[in-house]
């Protein structure tokens, strides 16, 4: 039986929540005056990535407008072929997700998967949305570590969102590998070699457009490694969706 709980209900539950108990910005602590935990003030201040290419989601050159990909993507296209990813890994972004990672700050997260979900709808609105989001597999150990898997987390709000399907049994992490923080680019892509697989003999149906989740994106090792791993059982598309990304 599905312990999900019904979108209406939910949505009513949240009403409910903030007419009870106004919001409280996550991060000057004052009161939001909405239906939110992030006040206008801090939301327009969040470091936003400002033209970004439209595979990697580095910044481009703001003195050219009419380029969507940077010369990377252009020259050697990752496996993935889109990235929507709101805001730099600059503070307050960079310390909301520290804490929503490491130290079960689940508000954080959750408001930041909601300025997420909003910015993909915007970034969506002439397009068809993939049929699926898979979040970033954690291994069975990290889980048991951290307590939970915050890409699937804010999968799951995306989901409630976006009106989209979670896919959670389709890939898994074979390998608990060295986290990633201090490695290089090269030492990053060693370190992910053969680190996801496809559960059991699973083939996507025909034209099945997937959009990988996770929270940051750095170098882009991890959703390439994924990508070529999704791509290989059928997938048609590949997209990436983060709250932050690193910037060069």
């Amino acid at each position: 039986m599905s312990t999900r709980i019904p979108e209406s209900v939910y949505k009513w539950l949240i009403n409910a929540q903030f007419a009870l108990f106004p919001g409280t910005c996550i991060h000057c602590r004052q009161p939001s005056y909405q239906h939110s935990d992030l006040c206008d003030s801090c939301r327009l201040a969040l470091p936003r990535v400002k033209n970004p290419c439209t595979v990697c989601g580095q910044p481009l050159p703001t003195d050219n407008v009419a380029v969507s990909r940077c010369g990377t993507c252009l020259v050697l296209p990752p496996g993935y072929c889109r990235s929507v990813i709101p805001f730099q890994y600059h503070p307050p972004v960079s310390a909301l997700i520290a804490g929503f990672k490491y130290r079960h700050k689940l508000t954080g997260g959750r408001v930041l998967s909601e300025q997420l979900a909003c910015h993909i709808a915007r970034q969506y609105q002439d397009y068809p949305l993939p049929s699926m989001v898979i979040p970033i597999p954690l291994h069975n150990a990290r889980i048991r570590q951290r307590g939970y898997n915050q890409a699937l987390e804010i999968a799951r709000t995306l989901s409630r969102y976006l009106d989209i399907t979670i896919s959670r049994g389709i890939v898994c992490r074979t390998r608990n590998t060295t986290r990633q923080t201090g490695l290089s680019a090269r030492e990053r892509q060693r370190n992910l070699r053969s680190a996801f697989a496809i559960v059991g003999d699973f083939h996507f149906a025909a034209n099945t457009s997937v959009a990988v989740v996770d929270d940051v994106v750095t170098t882009g090792a991890t959703v390439s490694e994924l990508a070529r791993v999704l791509l290989k059982a059928g997938a048609s598309e590949v997209h990436v969706w983060a709250i932050a990304r690193t910037v060069a």
